[in-house]
């Protein structure tokens, strides 16, 4: 693993978590839109969206699990 000091550790997990979310809370937006009429949920961008969040969330999950369950250096 690449040595990192604690402070760009710090800042790398703040743009991380800033950027991840807001852009999961935008798609997730943006797909709760799409879903108000029965037109938009049959259409290429709502299943594309619904794709796009779904995968998102499970990395989001598998990557939490694994460094959660990664011994402390």
């Amino acid at each position: 693993m690449i040595a990192v000091s604690d402070e760009m550790r710090m800042y790398l997990m703040f743009i991380a978590d800033s950027n991840l979310f807001g852009g999961i809370a935008i798609l997730s937006f943006m797909l709760i839109v799409t879903a108000i009429s029965k037109r938009l949920r049959q259409s290429w961008l709502h299943r594309a969206l619904t794709f796009m969040v779904l995968v998102s969330l499970v990395t989001i999950e598998l990557a939490g699990g694994y460094y959660s369950s990664v011994p402390p250096a």
